[in-house]
Formats: C-alpha cells, structure tokens, sequence
C-alpha cells in the first residue's frame, strides 16, 4: 500500500511537471489559429495531445493541472476503499480459520479449578502480527523496546538472538531493519487470568445456534490475555461446540444471554436482524440508591450519543460529538433494607458500554462498575492486579472487537526498570517471564463481573431468556418486587413504540 501510495504521488508530480515543460514548448503553438471569413479555427497539430481531451476539448495549463488532481483523489479513494474491502475479506478468513477449535489448540494447555476459579496453566504461545506501516525502516530491537515497552530491552534482545522474536520465520538480528510485507512472530510464555468456574447453561441448540447463559468474567472470544478462559475455547472443550461464529457482543465483566451461529450463514442472518433493530434486548442492572420512575410509569428515555475515549479498551463517555445512543430505564425492583434498585433496561441502540454509560450520565451507576462507578473505584484502586502486558485484569474489559493478533499482549507501558546500557549474551541467563512470579492480589475482584445481565432477546419469530441473576433476587429467594414479569414490561414498551 505505501508503495501504491508512493507511485501514485510520484505519478501525479511528472504530470504536473509535465504541464509546466510541454507549456513552454507550445506556448506559442496554443495561440496559432488560422483566420478565413467565415471561422476561426486552432491548429490542434501544434498542441500538446494531453490538453485534448477524448470529446474534443482543449484544457488550459490550470485546467489539465486540476483535472490531474482530481484523477489522484479519486485514485487515493479507491485505494482505500479497496484496502478496507481486502481487509473485511481477510478478517472473514481469519474467523473462517479461527471459528474451528481443533483438539490440536485444545491440547496446548490444561486447566485446574480452585476456590472458584478456574485456572490455565502457562503454556507457550506464538504471537504473529503483518508489520504496520509505522514500524517500516526500524530495527527490530528498537520497535520491541519503543513499542512494547513491558520488558526492559535487554530481554527483548535476548528473546531476538535465541529465536524467539523473529521476522518472516527466520532467524534476525536486533538491528534487521523491518520492511512491508514483514511478519513478526513473538514466542511468549502466555499466562491467562482466571475466571469464574460457573457452568456455561445452554439455553437453546440446533443446527444454526447455540443460545447460553454468559457467566460473568468470561470473555466471548479469544482476546487480549484470554484465550483458553473464553467462552468459545470452554464451549469447545465442556460441550464438544467446535465451530462457532459470533452473532452479537457481550461484555466479558457483563452476564446473561448470547447468541452464537454455528453457521456463517445463521451468523449473517442473526446479526443482521440485531442491527437492523428487529430484536429487542432487555437487560437487568443493580445500581444504589431508589432509582426514579415517572408519573405515569412509563420508561425513562436516555439519548445521550457517545464518544469514544480508548478505542482499545472500549471506554466512552457521553458527549456532543458522539454516535447517537438511546436507552430506556425503568424500576424493576427497590430493596429497601440494602438501599438498591433492580433497574429494566432496554437499549435501542448498540454502543459499547451504551447501558453502563448512560446509567451514570443519569448518577445512578451500576453498583460495582470498576470502569464508570467513581465511589467503586476508590475502594478498589489500591487493589488491581497488573500483569506484564501492562493491563490490570480488573478493568480490563476483553469485548468482542478487541484485538488479539498482536506480537506481544499490550501495548500498555508500566514502570520498568532503567535498560541495560552493555547488553549481556550469555546464553545462561534466564530470560524473564515476570508473570510466573505473579500473586493474584485478590483474584475474585477480576473474576466476578459487574451487576448487569442480558435478560432476554426476541424478535417477531424467536424469542429467549435466561434465569434471574443471583443479585437480583433478595435474601427469601423471591422477587423484591410486584408481580409484573420483565416479559410484560418490555412487551408493553414494545407495543407503545409501535
């Protein structure tokens, strides 16, 4: 693509210099004309054939300058149209690939439960990545050094001189410059999180879906340090579902109901019906405090658009300039003994983090959001656990989008410390793994969610719903609330709207 980019320029310019030579060549022949009685005519012999265009007209210098620029920007255009129309088609691949959970990945790791929680132990792991444009005409060991800076350098030199960091599959050198077309491989020795040991319930299967109930904690797909801890790897595992592509996204902190096609057929189909806004999503949120309700009972309306703050973290926050957002909350539920509310939420939109965000906008956030609740976050600010890629396992979210064909799991920089100046080689110095010596300050902070929970979707053909959360029901296991379902509340807001 930069070279594409390159030529283009390069293209444009000997055109435009091009003009400027041939226009003082027939700048005496442009004014040529041969006058008879009756017509004047231009000796179109002495004019530079490029002025002429296809229909006959003749360009000015200006004009044929303009036009060339217009031809470029309609060259840079496309370009970038087609660049992102190959990349939709190689992410389809990549899914296609990934989508298949072979025993051959199930068999690189096992896993342990304990207090909980369930555990993965270390395993090797190969991080491979294209190389991105801003890293072209760079030594390998500086790129590492600058751009994942979690380890101190003189590891990174390291992990290149024995094969572990390489470009192309081959064996490199720290100073082996990094060119288009290059890919990096980054063995690493992966560490994932625990999460929670609940069972995943099936909701519904055929031969098109399979329909769960999410626990919290546990991320949908592979992403950022989880892999063998999400949920597709468990489905594989526990249920022998192999094959798997993703309808909808679901927060990995978040519980309740997902849809998963078994088909990329079912997939398109499913997700196709969610964006369109055929499908009505009802969740649940416990936030403090008596959450309002009007006169009349009807919902309150949120239609605060978002923006997005970290793209790689997936952080919002309500602003002017944002996408449009929209959410309906009303009362479920008061307990007046733990002063909580059980909030309906039914959002018509699909932003990420759209529910959670608009709940604070509304100072009623969810009771244990790490990310948007300022009074939790204070109690649980000195007790985060940071890992070596830099991100803390308690805010860091693992949804759908994020991304995990990186060379290294983060980006994120933590304070290391001062680089090696005499970089050692000796071949008996143990490179570092800093996570074998990790202890989980408190691993059931990370590994528990936050109080919301995807009830229920349905549209005109299917509909389906999963169990009350635990935290929403009181101490005598009943409802603190009337005898009104969630059903007939999100179906009477559905017919109003109609």
């Amino acid at each position: 693509m930069n070279e594409e980019k390159n030529e283009n320029n390069k293209r444009t310019l000997e055109d435009i210099d091009n003009v400027d030579e041939n226009d003082n060549k027939y700048s005496k022949s442009n004014n040529t004309t041969d006058t008879t009685d009756t017509a004047t005519t231009i000796d179109t012999e002495k004019i530079n054939k490029k002025y002429i265009q296809p229909d006959g007209t003749i360009l000015s210098k200006e004009e044929y300058k303009k036009n060339i620029k217009e031809q470029h920007k309609k060259r840079k255009i496309e370009n970038r149209r087609n660049k992102k129309n190959n990349k939709k088609v190689e992410n389809y691949k990549k899914n296609e690939e990934e989508g298949n959970i072979t025993k051959e990945l199930l068999a690189e790791t096992t896993c342990f439960v304990e207090n909980g929680l369930r555990f993965v132990n270390p395993y090797q792991y190969t991080f491979k990545v294209n190389a991105k444009e801003r890293w072209f005409g760079r030594s390998l060991l500086e790129m590492f050094s600058t751009e994942f800076s979690t380890l101190p350098q003189h590891i990174y030199h390291q992990k290149i001189k024995r094969g572990l960091i390489t470009i192309n599959g081959q064996q490199s050198s720290p100073n082996s410059i990094i060119k288009l077309n290059d890919v990096i491989s980054h063995n690493v020795h992966r560490h994932e999180p625990p999460v929670t040991d609940k069972p995943i319930k099936i909701v519904a299967l055929n031969d098109d879906i399979v329909v769960v109930d999410k626990p919290a904690s546990i991320p949908v797909h592979p992403c950022g340090r989880f892999r063998h801890n999400s949920l597709t790897f468990m489905l594989a595992s526990q249920h022998g579902l192999t094959h798997l592509y993703g309808v909808h996204r679901l927060d990995r902190l978040t519980s309740g109901l997902l849809i998963l096609a078994r088909t990329p057929a079912a997939a398109k189909a499913k997700s196709t019906q969610i964006q369109k806004g055929t499908v009505q999503k009802t969740y649940l949120a416990k936030v403090k405090g008596k959450f309002p309700s009007n006169d009349n009972g009807d919902f309150i309306v949120v239609d605060q658009p978002l923006v997005i703050q970290n793209m790689r973290l997936g952080i919002n926050y309500v602003g002017p300039q944002g996408k449009p957002s929209v959410t309906h909350f009303k009362l479920y539920s008061y307990n007046a003994k733990e002063d909580t509310s059980i909030v309906l939420c039914l959002p018509k939109t699909g932003r990420t983090h759209q529910i959670r965000i608009h709940l604070q906008w509304l100072k009623f956030p969810i009771l244990n959001d790490p990310l948007y609740n300022d009074e939790f976050k204070k109690n649980v600010s000195n007790s985060k656990s940071f890992t070596s890629d830099g991100i803390s396992d308690l805010y860091g979210e693992g949804d759908d989008d994020n991304n995990n064909n990186d060379i290294t799991p983060s980006t994120t920089t933590l304070n290391e410390p001062k680089v090696f100046e005499d970089i050692q080689d000796d071949e008996s110095i143990p490179i570092e793994c800093k996570d074998c010596s990790i202890v989980w300050s408190d691993p059931t902070q990370f590994s528990f969610g936050i109080y919301l929970h995807a009830k229920k979707y349905e549209s005109q053909e299917w509909s389906f719903e999963t169990e009350l959360p635990f935290w929403a029901i009181d101490d005598n296991n009943v409802l603190a609330t009337t005898t009104t379902t969630i059903s007939d509340i999100s179906t009477s807001e559905n017919k109003k709207e109609e």
